[in-house]
């Protein structure tokens, strides 16, 4: 991903040819100081109060493997001739310098560019990674890459870009396959190693770990916001053999009274892969089957990749052994090509076919053609599947870019074909969720982690999933999940649930298993927790929304390693298999069998979820997790905006939906606990804040349109009558309830 040319020369570079050495590279928060003839960086960070400026040494660029020294001034500012490389110092934007090297002659030669860190040194970063959190002393392949089983070091979602403890962070802006190397070859070298012309670098001032993210997140992209059916529960299988198991799945979540809102109908659905015409021979009269999805209150996904199959393998009666589109596409010039012109096609794991060319514009209007037959069944949503670089031939595409490059930037160019059809076609009311990416993936905007095994081993169960979803949230990928209970074998009751608990408390939730067991294939108390999560999680949305809208604005993700939400506490940043949901639901996923387990609470006031008791941090405590429950706490003073109790679907009501279907309405509940509290904007227009003085305290909630509302205040009492509101009360629990039939403007609320 190149930066556009008129962004990087606007902005005014600070040296000029005649300073000497060293020569200063300033933006408010990052400082290069460059010694050209010794071919030396020093990058600096001003000083914190009461500190010393920190200051991390940069060897320079390496040439197949020799240093580069001895550069001199080309004539502009920030421009540099030496005897190989030519070398480019500029200020991208606020907080934001580059360097380039460019091999003089052109030639594709192996590129390093290199930094120097001390032990204390962590990385985070670097793509969704199941292995580690710190991602120092390992070497990690810039490779967009399927990977099933152990995934290793290796990711479907690589991303090129790390954030250092030091307070800064580092992009290698590029598309081309490299390895980073964290001081994993050598104890205190990290390296950046790319075969191409070139290589830039841009570095990322801080100091803070969010800073950093908002600054990466505003060069390369930012989550759109999907509607808010996209973050209720989707249920799907590794195949629907006929209509009769899709109906089951919808009917029996209905009948369940379990709360979901999108039906996902995986491979094999079409004829032939992929023509977007539905196989009548294994969906009979499916026009009534997706009416009565629709009548249910959900919305429609379909599974595709990106493949026209010249030869496909027979999986489901009714598939055509040659895909009925594949020789239009290939008349239309569709398809990646060969250097004779032939269509480059590449086996994969439903037969061989040929890749979409993103880069030819007709070949992506005739894609678009084909995905509206999608339109008539109201098809909002697209599983894409595959698109890493190990299904990209060595070709011929379009705009000249070469195969070698292509690796890594099909899976964007792909996404963004997507984004662009849902953009165009629904209106925004439709969502995708993507398999692979590379930088900006979160434009495209919820990746799904791939296929993971049904067990908890921290290979490649769920503790690695767990490590997978921080690591995107460090990376900018702000929407995120997985498949419970993992996509590969069979889980037990036990991983069902625990799984279940976690998806609960990621941006995305989403059941689809290899054994297509649905939460009422195991028993009463499986079924009975699954149901009670699927609700608690309904019930968060509009605190889940808020987060989604925040991480639009800014790029803060809405899982939040411990790491970057209490970034000033050392101890917090040792926790990786706990974080925060949000800004205030602090989440210790069950990662292994058992009933308990240790939680690090950060310093302040906490109140386990379940229990309301009181819990002060700092420090490590030991939780009890009876089956029924994940370790969860919330934060002293937070304001948990919520849906009230019973609410169905995040599917708005249509003419078309069942009465019976209870739909999202204008009905909201606020949850406010014991504590000081602030100001909390919630994401559909309600603003609620708590000011706390010796008499007691004052609650202030403002509604912009008329709606009805109920606000729980836990463990206080109101002092006196409410305007317009009627107040009330759960002893049991030690809640005031305040309801509003209809809440316009504002109102105060006095509390003791």
């Amino acid at each position: 991903m190149r930066l556009p040319l008129t962004l990087t020369l606007l902005l005014p570079l600070l040296p000029s040819p005649a300073l000497p050495d060293p020569l200063l590279f300033s933006t408010d928060s990052l400082t290069l100081r460059f010694e050209p003839r010794a071919g030396t960086l020093i990058l600096e960070l001003p000083a914190a109060a009461g500190s010393a400026p920190s200051r991390t040494a940069v060897p320079g660029i390496y040439l197949d493997g020799e240093h580069q020294r001895g550069f001199e001034p080309a004539g502009e500012p920030g421009r540099f001739t030496g005897e190989s490389v030519d070398l480019t110092i500029e200020r991208v934007a606020a907080g934001v310098l580059a360097l380039e090297a460019r091999v003089r002659d052109g030639s594709l030669r192996e590129l390093t560019f290199r930094l120097r860190s001390d032990d204390q040194t962590a990385y985070y970063g670097t793509g969704e990674r199941f292995q580690a959190l710190n991602q120092r002393g390992y070497i990690l392949p810039m490779r967009v890459d399927d990977r099933y089983g152990n995934k290793g070091v290796g990711t479907h979602k690589p991303v090129p870009f790390f954030m250092s403890s030091k307070g800064f962070g580092v992009w290698l802006d590029g598309s081309a396959p490299s390895r980073f190397d964290l001081s994993g070859s050598a104890r205190f070298d990290t390296d950046l190693i790319v075969r191409d012309s070139s290589i830039r670098v841009v570095f990322l001032g801080g100091p803070r770990l969010a800073t950093i993210l908002e600054r990466f997140t505003a060069l390369t992209g930012r989550s759109p916001v999907p509607p808010p059916w996209a973050f209720g529960l989707w249920k799907s299988r590794d195949v629907h053999r006929n209509r009769e198991e899709v109906l089951e799945d919808v009917e029996l979540l209905r009948r369940h009274r379990i709360p979901a809102s999108v039906l996902v109908i995986d491979s094999p659905w079409e004829n032939g892969y992929n023509d977007f015409e539905i196989n009548r021979e294994q969906f009979a009269d499916p026009e009534s089957m997706f009416e009565r999805i629709e009548r249910l209150g959900f919305r429609l996904v379909l599974w595709l990749t990106p493949f026209v199959n010249q030869t496909s393998v027979i999986d489901m009666k009714g598939i055509d052994p040659k895909t009925s589109t594949f020789d239009e596409a290939v008349r239309r010039g569709a398809l990646v090509r060969n250097a004779d012109g032939s269509v480059a096609l590449m086996d994969w794991w439903k037969g061989r076919g040929g890749l979409v060319d993103f880069t030819n514009p007709d070949a992506k209007e005739w894609w678009f053609s084909q995905l509206r037959k999608t339109l008539k069944w109201n098809a909002r949503g697209f599983k894409c599947d595959d698109g890493e670089g190990n299904f990209v031939p060595d070709a011929i595409f379009h705009d000249g870019t070469p195969a070698a490059l292509m690796k890594n930037r099909y899976s964007i160019l792909y996404g963004a074909a997507m984004q662009e059809f849902v953009d165009r076609e629904l209106g925004g009311d439709g969502v995708l969720i993507t398999r692979s990416g590379w930088t900006g993936l979160q434009k495209f905007p919820i990746p799904w982690a791939g296929d993971n095994h049904a067990d908890f081993s921290f290979e490649d169960g769920l503790p690695s999933v767990v490590v997978a979803g921080q690591n995107a949230a460090m990376t900018g990928i702000p929407l995120w999940g997985s498949d419970i209970a993992g996509y590969a074998g069979t889980p037990t009751k036990e991983l069902f649930v625990r799984w279940t608990q976690f998806a609960t408390f990621t941006p995305f939730m989403q059941v689809h298993m290899t054994s297509n067991l649905g939460p009422w294939d195991f028993d009463a108390e499986a079924l009975e927790i699954f149901r009670r999560f699927a609700e608690l999680r309904i019930r968060l949305f509009p605190y889940l929304y808020e987060a989604v809208h925040e991480a639009a604005r800014s790029g803060m993700p809405v899982i939040r390693p411990m790491a970057l939400a209490f970034e000033d506490d050392p101890e917090a940043r040792r926790h990786i298999h706990q974080y925060l949901f949000g800004p205030d639901l602090l989440v210790a996923p069950m990662i292994r069998p058992g009933t308990s387990r240790s939680v690090y609470l950060p310093p302040g006031t906490w109140y386990d979820y379940w229990t309301r008791e009181e819990r002060r941090g700092p420090g490590t405590i030991e939780v009890a997790a009876p089956l029924d429950r994940i370790p969860l706490f919330v934060r002293a003073g937070a304001i948990l905006p919520m849906l009230p109790d019973g609410i169905q679907t995040l599917v708005p009501r249509h003419s078309g939906m069942d009465p019976s279907v209870a739909a999202i309405d204008e009905r909201r509940v606020l949850e406010v606990w014991p504590g000081t509290g602030g100001l909390r904007s919630v994401a559909d227009s309600i603003e609620a804040s708590m000011e706390t003085a010796a008499e007691g305290s004052l609650f202030t909630i403002t509604s912009e349109r008329p709606r009805p509302l109920e606000i729980r205040f836990i463990g206080r009492q109101v002092a006196g009558p409410v305007e317009g509101g009627l107040v009330g009360g759960d002893g049991a629990r030690g809640t005031t309830v305040v309801r509003f039939e209809k809440l316009a403007g504002a109102r105060s609320i006095r509390l003791r």
